[in-house]
């Protein structure tokens, strides 16, 4: 086979997984894989080498194609999904080769700009919806609830990502049929992030109906951590399909290592996104902990080896202004005579520390030093006294500018934290230095870097001003008290 596609159905004909060769399977190099050296045998599923580039274009096409074989795309004129990225933007283009014209997305309020301009690229109507804080899926202000009843109209269609069974069946069909014959039936980990859990479902399912004893590695979210795709296991409990009854072992993953080990899979030639990165992490965790309980010899098979797969979701290019927001200046090569640059740039909230920028050296302190300077008791006890809904004593000479985005403030914060936007200190600088001359201001943000630059801002004006390194996400992954909406707070794994 030539791998060509003619006539009038060609791009849908390429655009459909069963006319296209297997889905790369590719070892990672021993830089890439510590345990290598032990007899493990790490493979990525090049699923973002797929023709729309991601994961779930597998299951767009199997949920439009079915509900084409049964009749009901018949004098349909528009599909209504919840998404911002990957599905929609897939059931987009597959509808138009079916004979839809016209695509619709619920997207939160939180979508960033190029997220936006992406869906638009596409040809995707974005509606934007004021999301509840962790919504439940019945909340009929949730963007699912509304796609729903949206495709109940004559003429529209809801695909149901988080419900339809086609989801999963499609990587049961494809990807779990795959992995199985690419690795001669001797895969012994599966590992795939859980957002809509339909890769982890469907794969999963079919590569336990071959080996029972395979295990099924599930990689959730750590709280307050931004990873685009995968969910927290709190939010999982929008998601109707029983992924708990597939999965062996869950491991947990925040932003940081996502975005790190997606630049080392970049930079080894596989590109792959925050997500893949994340799936690599979940596992390579996985592993030590077998290592270090001296379980990894138990999976072995006849030869001595150990064969673990994980799924790469999409690419990073939606993600490149993420990357500097969330890792540090150090991640990346310095760039040699910016300042012949045209559009020449000096700093953003991006780009890390703004000493550059003002010539001011800017203080840091780690989240524990914060702490101690902000509160006057343990966490452990803060965390009692947050939960009982008590006064909580802050130190008066004190305060804390959380500059994150208002949305993101809302989901938690630092108690007695002020939600102040970056853009209205430089705007106020001098109002905001009359009023806080006097006080230690603690400066934090989501990782650390716009932090700094407002620090910066700040002692420019002679202000005792701190930047709290690792920002939010640092904060959270010690688990140090947080104020967090009430639904958050409800245990959803019981």
């Amino acid at each position: 086979m030539n791998n060509v596609f003619s006539g009038n159905n060609a791009i849908l004909d390429y655009l459909n997984p069963d006319n296209n060769p297997y889905i790369p399977l590719v070892e990672l190099p021993e830089d890439l894989n510590p345990f290598k050296k032990n007899g493990v045998h790490i493979y990525a599923k090049l699923m973002h080498t797929l023709p729309l580039l991601n994961v779930k274009s597998i299951p767009a096409f199997n949920m439009l194609h079915e509900a084409n074989q049964k009749g009901v795309l018949n004098d349909i004129h528009t599909i209504i999904e919840n998404s911002s990225g990957n599905t929609v933007l897939s059931l987009s283009v597959i509808g138009k080769l079916m004979g839809i014209n016209r695509t619709k997305a619920f997207v939160s309020h939180e979508v960033t700009e190029g997220k936006l301009k992406l869906l638009q690229l596409f040809g995707v109507a974005p509606i934007v919806n004021k999301e509840p804080i962790c919504p439940d899926p019945s909340d009929k202000s949730s963007g699912i609830y509304k796609s729903k009843i949206l495709g109940k109209q004559m003429g529209w269609f809801n695909a149901g990502q988080y419900d339809n069974p086609d989801n999963p069946s499609a990587h049961e069909k494809i990807t779990g049929k795959q992995i199985w014959e690419q690795t001669d039936g001797k895969v012994r980990i599966f590992c795939a992030g859980l957002g809509t859990t339909g890769t982890m479902v469907g794969a999963g399912k079919f590569l336990k109906s071959k080996n029972k004893n395979i295990i099924n590695l599930g990689v959730v979210r750590s709280p307050n951590n931004p990873v685009p795709g995968p969910r927290t296991e709190n939010l999982l409990r929008q998601i109707a399909f029983d992924w708990r009854g597939i999965i062996d072992s869950l491991e947990s993953v925040g932003t940081i290592d996502s975005y790190k080990y997606s630049l080392q899979l970049i930079r080894y030639g596989i590109l792959a996104g925050p997500s893949s990165g994340f799936n690599l992490k979940g596992l390579l965790n996985y592993l030590e902990k077998l290592s270090k309980n001296n379980k990894l010899d138990e999976l072995r098979d006849d030869n001595g080896n150990i064969n673990a797969v994980f799924i790469t979701c999409d690419t990073p290019l939606p993600y490149i202004d993420e990357y500097f927001r969330y890792l540090s200046e150090e991640d990346f090569p310095v760039i040699e005579n910016k300042e012949l640059l045209i559009n020449a740039y000096q700093g953003n909230s991006t780009s890390g520390s703004s000493s550059t920028l003002l010539n001011i050296e800017v203080p840091e302190i780690t989240v524990h030093q914060a702490y101690s300077q902000i509160f006057k008791e343990d966490p452990e006890n803060l965390w009692d006294k947050i939960n009982a809904n008590e006064t909580i004593d802050v130190k008066n000479d004190v305060v804390v500018f959380d500059i994150r985005k208002a949305n993101d403030f809302d989901h938690f914060h630092i108690p007695s934290a002020l939600n102040i936007q970056e853009e209205y200190i430089e705007s106020n600088i001098n109002y905001v230095a009359q009023k806080y001359l006097g006080r230690k201001i603690l400066v934090v943000c989501y990782r650390g870097n716009s932090s700094q630059r407002v620090t910066g801002i700040l002692k420019s004006k002679n202000l005792d001003a701190y930047s709290i390194k690792g920002g939010m996400i640092d904060w959270s992954e010690n688990n140090l008290p947080r104020i967090r909406p009430e639904i958050c707070k409800i245990n959803h794994s019981a």
